[in-house]
């Protein structure tokens, strides 16, 4: 997905106005270049290791949306990074789907023996989370619960999981990260991390 859009982001730099791109801060722009560049290092020094992680794992040889399913979670990391996420959670953003999840069945990591493979690849706490994303009704978590809501409960969530219908409990910060983790997934899907990141800001 980048690749396809490196051209039109490129071109789209020089005509945005001087008033949107003077407001922007240095910092964030320091991210764009490195996108722009496909500088993986620039934006985490461990980020080249784990794309090739996912490429040993297959993840550029399934489909997903309107590209590869390692585009995807390429990307959906990539605009967690632009919008100033921290590492863990753009980790996540690049492995949300690794185990399988509630929408899809494209598990390149088998959650019953590479738990700590994963781990020790992009962290304990970025991979405890994704587990959890990977074993949770996420729809009805977001949009029948939260997002009828219209707020995160102080005391979390407790939902059944996917598989053994066992308890599983997010807490309110949980809540918060995977918010904003579907916000960066969704805007992935529809737009890339140019378009949502930087036109939209």
């Amino acid at each position: 997905m980048v690749s396809k859009i490196l051209g039109s982001a490129r071109r789209g730099l020089s005509s945005v106005s001087a008033s949107p791109v003077a407001s922007i801060p240095a910092e964030r722009w320091g991210v764009v270049r490195a996108l722009l560049r496909d500088d993986h290092a620039a934006l985490d020094p461990q980020l080249p290791k784990l794309v090739h992680m996912l490429d040993e794992r297959g993840a550029g040889e399934c489909w997903h949306k309107h590209g590869t399913f390692k585009e995807h979670l390429v990307d959906t990391h990539n605009v967690l990074r632009l919008w100033g996420q921290p590492t863990f959670l753009c980790r996540l953003g690049l492995f949300h789907s690794a185990y399988s999840n509630s929408y899809v069945n494209l598990a390149i990591f088998d959650a019953s023996a590479d738990r700590q493979l994963v781990a020790g690849a992009i962290g304990a706490e970025a991979e405890a989370l994704t587990h959890k994303l990977c074993v949770v009704p996420r729809h009805t978590m977001v949009w029948d619960t939260l997002a009828e809501e219209g707020k995160i409960p102080a005391e979390g969530m407790t939902v059944a999981h996917i598989k053994t219908g066992e308890e599983v409990h997010l807490s309110a910060a949980e809540l918060r990260h995977l918010l904003v983790f579907t916000m960066a997934d969704i805007a992935e899907q529809y737009a890339g991390w140019y378009a949502r990141g930087i036109l939209s800001s």
